[in-house]
């Protein structure tokens, strides 16, 4: 099939014929469709997603053809031919702008090397939860890959949970621990709401709208205005500026994860992941004191456990899973042994 210049722009937006705005994920059948999907009406002309105008969608040859074309001359955003999106994926002047936007980025960057010593990780709970690969990206766009991060709604962590959310979903604040920022127990967390947005909506583009803006906001759009286009909502502002730039954000952030060469990122450096180990010691213990003995410094110590914070473990709870540098094992189960023997020593000095 010959394509003439004039007929690029709709073949470029023709893509859509393969990426709806509501796709569902072919590997969790126990997920919600929507009864019927709405086209977009508002960034997506309908004239480019039924070329012709027609009533009815183009033949499917056609529509791979077009792929096929975008593909080989580099109109996908810069994704290799034959890499499959399990996120929908429109390409519209919105996700345009952040791909120009994040491309030679030194924050894109770093969060490109950080992603590396998570990914692995991320990628495996996700899987384990049916979601698309594709939105474990929502953590560049949330923190750079940075359990560290804090913003000023005061959302910390990796997946950037505020209190209620992360309370909800079975993550503790104390004291002593705050496991938002504890990577695989946050990502499990995320992962679970996620799951539970997308059963709420039936959509992947509304799932990650309502984990930037709340559930309850975007189902009271969609009560109100009767639609579940998240496109639609964009260009309506129906939905907070900061939600309706979320999903081209996280769809730029796919993108050129995928392939960063083109975007300005051609010799990442991608940290590798840590191996570590876990070893039970008892609650309350004061984890300084264990690092110092296991001979490793504080700041490579909260490495492994960033949801550490104070002096000691929690306090009232019998037992405590630290993780420890992967060559640190046996020194760690040694120590681990003779901080229960101390704890037993203790608990009898005070029953006497």
């Amino acid at each position: 099939m010959k394509y003439r210049k004039s007929a690029l722009p709709m073949a470029l937006l023709g893509l859509v014929l393969f990426f709806s705005a509501c796709a569902t994920n072919p590997g969790s059948e126990d997920l919600p469709t929507l009864p019927k999907r709405e086209l977009s009406k508002a960034l997506v002309p309908q004239e480019f997603i039924y070329p012709g105008g027609g009533k009815q969608a183009p033949d499917p040859q056609l529509a791979k053809e077009i792929q096929a074309f975008l593909e080989q001359n580099g109109m996908l955003g810069g994704v290799p031919v034959g890499v499959a999106h399990d996120l929908p994926i429109i390409l519209n002047s919105q996700v345009q702008v952040y791909l120009h936007s994040f491309a030679n980025s030194r924050n894109i960057q770093a969060a490109l090397a950080r992603s590396g010593r998570y990914l692995p990780m991320i990628r495996q709970v996700f899987q384990e939860y049916g979601l698309p690969q594709d939105l474990v990206y929502v953590a560049l766009v949330e923190s750079g890959f940075s359990p560290w991060a804090r913003s000023p709604k005061e959302a910390v962590g990796m997946w950037q949970f505020i209190e209620g959310t992360a309370r909800r979903y079975g993550l503790k604040l104390n004291e002593q621990v705050d496991e938002r920022r504890d990577p695989e127990k946050s990502t499990r967390a995320a992962a679970r709401y996620l799951r539970d947005l997308y059963q709420q909506f039936g959509c992947w583009y509304l799932a990650a709208a309502g984990y930037n803006a709340g559930e309850k906001r975007v189902e009271g759009v969609v009560n109100r205005h009767n639609t579940r286009d998240f496109w639609t909502m964009a260009q309506q502002k129906l939905l907070p500026q900061e939600t309706c730039n979320y999903v081209p954000q996280l769809i730029a952030a796919a993108l050129i994860a995928k392939n960063p060469g083109r975007y300005g990122f051609p010799d990442i450096k991608y940290q590798a992941p840590r191996p570590a180990a876990k070893v039970r010691v008892p609650g309350g213990l004061n984890w300084r004191w264990f690092a110092y003995s296991l001979e490793v410094p504080e700041k490579e110590f909260l490495e492994f456990n960033q949801e550490l914070q104070g002096e000691r473990l929690p306090v009232g709870t019998k037992e405590y899973w630290l993780k420890v540098p992967g060559n640190k094992k046996g020194q760690a189960d040694h120590l681990a042994r003779l901080s229960w023997r101390l704890e037993k020593m203790a608990s009898l000095e005070n029953s006497n």
